[in-house]
């Protein structure tokens, strides 16, 4: 392949992949809007969820982000009731996450939610297809995990 038709075709999965980052995130916010939930929220409920009653550094590992971020979000989910933070009975200097009531069912609804835009994005796809993409996605991926450690260097 020529230079200039592979960097043409470069550019245009750029450009594409773009707009369905762009349109991904429209129907997310919507999504999310009807809950009082932010962009990255309820990854931290279903996250709760799974681990029953993290702590605030426990939590930012699994999630891979830093702990002030993590707080961030905690801060922002306990003012809207989705998750209560108790002391933790063996370490009276740490507190433990879990959900709330409303937390749950909220988790709940926005997981179908992401379910159907999950299905809505892949239904032209038969189940080799689907496994086709998800290689694609975790080879683009690797290269941007690449380019990440050599902007930290």
């Amino acid at each position: 392949m020529e230079s200039s038709n592979y960097q043409d075709i470069t550019r245009r999965v750029l450009e594409a992949y773009t707009r369905l980052t762009q349109s991904y995130t429209f129907c997310m916010q919507h999504t999310l809007q009807k809950y009082g939930l932010y962009e990255g929220q309820p990854a931290v409920l279903f996250k709760i969820k799974e681990l029953r009653f993290p702590n605030q550094n426990e939590l930012a590992v699994a999630l891979g982000v830093s702990k002030s971020s993590v707080g961030v979000s905690l801060r922002r989910l306990e003012k809207g009731g989705f998750i209560k933070r108790e002391q933790d009975l063996a370490d009276s200097r740490c507190n433990r996450i879990t959900l709330t009531k409303k937390g749950e069912e909220f988790a709940h609804w926005c997981e179908m939610d992401m379910d159907m835009m999950a299905n809505n994005m892949l239904e032209l796809f038969d189940a080799d297809e689907r496994f086709r993409v998800l290689e694609i996605l975790e080879r683009m991926q690797s290269g941007m995990n690449d380019m990440k450690a050599r902007i930290r260097n």
